[in-house]
């Protein structure tokens, strides 16, 4: 297959020492590694070599694809408790109601629809009786566990990303196992015409656009959420003013 010309709509420089210093000072490099300059070198230039391949490709041709477990009950890190008290939470401590989001980004800002992984048994009487009556818009798939993995991975690929992307794009996301195994790259590249491209491991926390811009501030607010629904007063009318803060295993 051969690659199609696109005329460069951006120019890229390769990183300064200044920048690769500061992966280094963010924690994508430890200065302290024998191999630390060794390292730094090969960090930047895999940094110059992606804005070298794909400098060609506009923002609505980049696809972001990212995805987040979440519960229905989520309890906050943190929690009031009376000094040398139970610490536990009575409510959403086994995290039975679990689901997965898989958000997908356009680099212009477009916002694809969501695929949600519900637990359940694929194929059992959920997915075939409930399934159908979840709001339109989305994509849903079924899962044991309400993880993700090979077969849910290439159902995505094969219906949501097919459907909404343009031809010869990249598709950039982390290097978890069912994103950059075999069938993964054989699908982008051969039944999708684009090109997949995995950041760097240990990376995507700094610089992944949807980790770090989208589902870290989610769950902080899920949590609110839930403290402000879950909070009640103590028992004969005590407050929690003075109660230290405790952290949650």
């Amino acid at each position: 297959m051969q690659e199609a010309q696109r005329t460069p709509k951006r120019s890229y420089t390769v990183a300064t020492k200044q920048e690769v210093l500061g992966l280094v000072e963010a924690g994508l490099v430890d200065y302290k590694n024998k191999q630390s300059q060794a390292a730094l070198v090969e960090v930047r230039d895999k940094f110059a070599e992606f804005h070298r391949e794909y400098r060609g490709f506009g923002p609505e041709a980049i696809y972001n694809v990212d995805e987040t477990g979440f519960h229905y009950d989520m309890p906050p890190k943190y929690i009031w408790s009376a000094r040398g008290g139970d610490a536990n939470i009575s409510t959403g401590e086994k995290h039975s109601l679990r689901m997965t989001a898989v958000l997908t980004v356009r680099a212009n800002g477009d916002k694809l629809p969501i695929l949600f992984v519900i637990r359940g048994a694929p194929g059992g009487r959920f997915e075939t009786s409930e399934l159908p009556l979840f709001p339109r818009g989305h994509v849903y798939a079924v899962q044991q566990k309400a993880w993700m993995d090979n077969t849910v991975w290439n159902y995505y690929l094969r219906t949501l990303l097919a459907n909404n992307l343009s031809d010869h794009s990249v598709v950039l996301l982390d290097n978890f196992a069912s994103h950059v195994n075999d069938d993964s790259y054989r699908i982008v590249h051969e039944a999708l015409g684009s090109l997949l491209c995995p950041i760097p491991p240990n990376a995507t926390s700094i610089c992944q656009p949807l980790d770090v811009g989208v589902m870290a501030p989610f769950k902080r607010y899920l949590r609110d959420a839930w403290l402000t629904e879950e909070m009640i007063d103590g028992e004969d009318g005590d407050d929690f003013d003075t109660l230290p803060l405790v952290k949650r295993d």
